[in-house]
């Protein structure tokens, strides 16, 4: 008895101590990322929500429009004090969200103080801690902790509801502790949906947990709290579009990501989508599809709809990219979108504290799943909320932070795995070994080189748009626009990177090409922007940008026969055929240029460029009442224009001398 008690106090302080070393690394380590733009430069939806949360915390407690992304999330920063406001280069001003770290750092601490609960119930003693122990040193929780994301608290509610559902079962619970228990578990599973909608997945392997007597009344109440949480947030989108609808509005726009256009399994962007300014994407497709779109929720569906349409035009296609995306939850590579991950560990080196690989937890529950669930039917929950995400969340795309939420289950069977080889012997020992090498191998990128370098060109990318932007920021304030400093050196840098990496990413040589601008080396930039064109795939968008700074340079000679191959590609685009028109005229080409023009104006009549291009185009020719009626043809369609005022005038000026 003194013995166990003497080994319950040891491992108690054990655990203290592991916590204190943790906590005192992580706090370590965001104040050192709180100098780099990896924590001042929010992007995509880290973006959207401390705009969100800034909204709220000022005052608008009832959104105006319908929730596209998490609806609940967005309060938790009001709560914590997390909203900021981001300036024109879109650097967050103001101090560092401590507030929401400290809230989402508590609940990371949480999530392993369930891990050991569930560890110590489900695994033997021996091995009760290291669920727990994976947890907190998996790098990427540690950064999604500090991050104004939704993935650890959507990770700290989904295992409480799990787990609490499950320990439900276990203890045998009745009468009113039994509900007690379920409406906690539909509760945290209902908030958890409102945070992510796939967690809600996880009330199924809940409901099933749930046995014993009074079995269907307590399934009824776990379903009913879940449900009832989240009714408010659906109530409140259903009254803004005018018909029913769910809490939240992006799950159109995730299957078009995932299984339209260039999809390959993983986040992908398109040109013109700002999903930070614009998450729903309604701007994007209006201008796509030529059609306006009444609400959030109309451009939902018509995402919906053109996914579907892709799927339904190569089935097989979409069943390859599912059965690829299933593979990209269990692979042991990290998938940067948000957070490039080499970077964190770079700026904020001690960061490599935290050093469990995600490919350790995947092999591991992958050997747990087959070496403990047929011998270890407690297990099976675990198991099956970790199937159900891992399919329904591969109908959409795969990021390393949407694989967060699987770890607690892959850290208890990767328990339950370890715990399997230590307890057979002989011949079981050899199984049990021969498993765990094959769900090791199972996990590994093969045939993945070329997408895990494109990866890391990612990676690159993303914290070269960071530095970019607060080169920006700095710039600005101090009036020192085309200084190289240090920040700029590093976007630089880090884009180049990316090229070497990838070059067929067009956005890499763009940001390259836009840091080189910066810095006042149009020259380069032009160059730089040549050999994008020439190798990115596709390279539509280096093109347009080689055509405008080259026309800027007046380079027409090299602008013109890319623009025309542009043309050719898009005859009907506004903007290349402005273009057009001005290259053929620096280049002696008058004839095309007033064809060009001509045809501009007739098909965007409301643009003004077509008429101010003609008129100009024709005064030159010297065919002046012509022009003049170009140019009023124009003013009468946008009288307030004041290019074509000034051109107008200056033809009357002209023509009075003569």
């Amino acid at each position: 008895m003194i013995r166990s008690v003497t080994g319950l106090r040891a491992g108690r302080v054990a655990a203290l101590i592991a916590v204190l070393i943790v906590s005192a690394a992580w706090f370590a380590a965001w104040r050192v990322l709180d100098r780099t733009p990896l924590s001042r430069v929010p992007v995509l939806d880290e973006a959207h929500y401390l705009r969100e949360g800034a909204a709220v915390a000022g005052g608008r407690l009832v959104p105006e429009r319908p929730s596209v992304m998490s609806p609940l999330y967005p309060y938790l920063v009001a709560a914590t004090g997390g909203g900021r406001e981001l300036d024109a280069h879109r650097v967050r001003s103001g101090p560092p969200p401590w507030g929401l770290r400290v809230a989402q750092f508590a609940m990371w601490l949480g999530t392993a103080w369930l891990l050991l609960r569930e560890g110590r119930r489900l695994l033997p003693p021996a091995v009760g801690w290291l669920p727990a122990l994976l947890w907190l040193l998996y790098r990427p929780g540690a950064v999604l902790a500090g991050s104004a994301l939704l993935e650890v608290p959507l990770t700290f509610l989904a295992t409480l509801g799990l787990s609490t559902a499950v320990a439900a079962d276990a203890k045998g619970d009745t009468g009113r502790a039994s509900r007690r228990r379920a409406v906690l578990a539909g509760v945290c599973l209902g908030l958890a949906g409102l945070l992510r909608g796939t967690a809600l997945l996880l009330l199924v392997p809940a409901v099933l947990a749930l046995g014993g007597a009074g079995r269907r009344r307590r399934q009824a109440v776990l379903l009913g709290a879940a449900l009832l949480v989240m009714l408010p947030f659906a109530l409140l989108n259903t009254v803004r579009l005018g018909r029913p609808a769910g809490p939240s509005l992006n799950a159109g726009i995730n299957l078009y990501i995932g299984n339209a256009g260039q999809a390959n399994g993983m986040f992908q962007t398109f040109r013109g989508l700002d999903v930070g300014e614009d998450p729903a994407g309604r701007r994007f497709l209006s201008e796509r599809l030529g059609l306006p779109l009444a609400d959030d929720g109309a451009a939902d569906q018509a995402w919906a709809a053109e996914a579907w349409r892709a799927v339904r035009e190569r089935p097989w296609h979409a069943v390859g990219l599912w059965w690829r995306k299933l593979r990209l939850h269990l692979v042991a590579a990290e998938i940067p979108q948000i957070s490039p991950h080499a970077a964190w560990t770079r700026e904020a080196p001690i960061l490599g504290l935290f050093c469990v690989p995600y490919g350790l937890l995947a092999a591991g529950g992958l050997a747990g799943a087959a070496l403990a669930l047929r011998r270890e039917p407690r297990l099976r929950p675990w198991a099956w909320g970790l199937l159900l995400i891992v399919a329904v969340q591969s109908l959409f795309f795969v990021v390393s932070r949407y694989r967060l939420v699987l770890v607690p289950g892959l850290a208890l069977l990767t328990g339950a795995a370890v715990a399997a080889l230590l307890r057979v012997r002989g011949r079981a020992l050899a199984v049990a070994v021969a498993l765990s090498l094959t769900a090791a191998l199972a996990v590994q990128p093969w045939g993945l080189d070329g997408q895990l370098a494109r990866l890391a060109a990612a990676g690159d990318l993303n914290e070269a748009v960071r530095w970019s932007r607060l080169a920006d920021a700095r710039e600005a304030a101090a009036a020192v626009a085309g200084e190289t400093g240090p920040e700029r050196r590093r976007a630089e840098a880090l884009f180049r990177a990316a090229t070497a990496r990838d070059p067929a990413h067009p956005e890499a040589w763009r940001g390259l090409a836009n840091s080189l601008l910066q810095s006042g080396r149009d020259a380069e930039a032009l160059a730089c922007l040549r050999e994008g064109a020439a190798r990115a795939a596709p390279a539509g968008d280096v093109r347009r940008d080689f055509v405008a700074l080259a026309l800027r340079l007046d380079d027409a000679a090299g602008a013109l026969p890319v623009l025309l191959h542009l043309l050719r590609e898009a005859p009907r685009d506004p903007d290349l055929l402005h273009q057009s028109v001005i290259a053929l005229s620096r280049t002696g080409r008058a004839a095309e240029a007033e064809e060009h023009a001509r045809r501009l104006a007739a098909i965007a009549p409301e643009d003004p460029r077509g008429w101010q291009d003609l008129g100009v185009v024709l005064a030159r020719a010297r065919r002046f009442p012509e022009a003049r009626a170009a140019f009023a043809e124009g003013l009468r369609r946008r009288p307030d224009h004041a290019g074509l005022r000034e051109q107008q005038a200056r033809l009357d000026s002209l023509t009075a001398l003569r």
